[in-house]
């Protein structure tokens, strides 16, 4: 019975840490312009990111 709650409590006061630290992408450019395209080109764009 005991090692229930205390197993409980530790799960609660866990939470709130793992809900927090989630990833983030940082983009440095979050959009591109590609000016005019004409339907058989072939246009590449690197977006360069970190994972924060």
């Amino acid at each position: 019975m005991y090692m229930k709650k205390f197993f409980m409590l530790i799960i609660l006061l866990l939470l709130p840490a793992i809900s927090y630290a989630q990833p983030a992408i940082v983009f440095d450019t979050e959009n591109y312009n590609f000016g005019n395209v004409i339907n058989k080109d072939i246009i590449e764009y690197a977006f360069d990111f970190t994972n924060a």
